[in-house]
């Protein structure tokens, strides 16, 4: 109903201007000071504030929320813009029980009880790890920052918005369709929490064995405070909309930073977040190292072979089942990204080069990321 009222100003607006004002090029930008483009921002945005209040009406109340446009453009007939979403989120959910992936993981705790398995000790100890986590988001309020790419034709001086694409930007470059913003079916999130449990249960009895078996060294001294590690990752990035990407006023003087082509610091910047967290450097990842300033995607011995395959301090995971210190690498090209929170409900993040700041992380059903999270004998 806002949107129309919003389009019904804009074509009142358009019929009362005089036709000079339309006397440009069809494929002209708007001028900055434009009063059309002005109501076309309004409408733009009200669209999307729209469609973010209504994508988490049944999880979250949305405290506050702050919207702006960049990258606006008019060409051909089309409008074309990036909306930024800047929001203070709480959950709905009065306790963590209430929530639907700790509703799963007791659905699978059950099963497991009832069929008498022999791994229900370890699956109590992941869940009560899990609930312990999560706890920290009931009745705690969270901040978010996205993007949105709106384009949209305009009839007869009239904006269509209902006929618009919607994008979302999921991560560094991918911009996806709007609606995987939208957080999973209560009844998906918890059949993840089920399939997570099982997937924890064995990731850390085979890891157990390794130990056992001296194949891995015991490292009982190094503790993992990934809550430090995030704290660090939010201190040293911020959010950034301009072209350029990255602002390196927010980046930690103390170390080297890599604006070479165009900003090449992810890796950098994740190893910066996890060292602050507790795991210790050796003469194989330390700064500027390639296993400190490589993703490992496209060259080997990187951050992903040293965290994962060498140390075994991380382990491969799924979206649900990582938490605030883990990290999230894209397979198709070579990035990484840093994870501040996850509700049960939405993932953030935060990275480097694109400098992002607690970012939600979309329900992409796809390959093209890996999810790490640090194991459980480091915590």
């Amino acid at each position: 109903m806002r949107i129309k009222k919003v389009l019904l100003a804009i074509v009142v607006t358009l019929s009362l201007t005089s036709s000079i004002a339309f006397a440009q090029p069809e494929t002209a930008t708007v001028s900055q000071d434009s009063a059309v483009q002005q109501e076309y921002q309004a409408a733009v945005k009200s669209y999307v504030e729209n469609f973010v209040k209504d994508a988490y009406a049944p999880y979250y109340v949305i405290n506050s929320i702050n919207l702006s446009t960049s990258d606006f453009k008019i060409d051909q007939g089309k409008l074309t813009t990036r909306v930024n979403v800047s929001l203070n989120k709480t959950l709905k959910a009065k306790s963590v029980n209430e929530l639907p992936y700790v509703k799963g993981l007791s659905s699978k705790l059950k099963s497991l009880k009832l069929s008498r398995a022999a791994n229900v000790t370890d699956a109590e100890q992941v869940i009560k790890d899990k609930v312990q986590d999560l706890q920290q988001y009931i009745g705690t309020s969270t901040d978010q920052n996205d993007s949105f790419r709106v384009s949209a034709d305009i009839i007869d001086n009239q904006l269509d918005l209902k006929n618009s694409q919607l994008e979302f930007l999921n991560g560094l470059v991918d911009w996806i369709p709007a609606t995987y913003f939208i957080p999973e079916s209560e009844t998906t999130i918890a059949k993840s929490a089920e399939a997570d449990l099982v997937n924890a249960i064995t990731v850390n009895r085979s890891y157990a064995v390794k130990q056992e078996a001296s194949l891995i060294q015991p490292l009982a001294a190094v503790k993992y405070d990934r809550l430090a590690a995030r704290d660090y990752a939010n201190k040293y990035t911020s959010e950034v909309t301009s072209s350029l990407g990255y602002d390196t006023s927010k980046w930690n003087p103390n170390y080297a930073w890599h604006t070479e082509s165009g900003g090449v610091d992810c890796a950098n910047y994740v190893s910066q977040a996890i060292y602050a967290g507790g795991i210790p450097q050796d003469s194989t990842w330390k700064p500027e190292s390639t296993a400190w300033v490589n993703t490992g995607r496209n060259i080997s011995n990187g951050l992903k072979q040293y965290m994962v395959d060498t140390k075994g301090y991380f382990y491969k995971t799924t979206k649900a089942g990582t938490s605030a210190g883990g990290f999230i690498s894209a397979t198709g090209y070579s990035h990484v990204m840093f994870i501040v929170a996850n509700d049960g409900v939405t993932m953030l993040f935060s990275a480097h080069t694109n400098d992002r700041l607690k970012a939600s992380f979309a329900n992409f059903s796809s390959s093209s990321y890996e999810f790490y999270y640090i194991n459980a004998s480091y915590l």
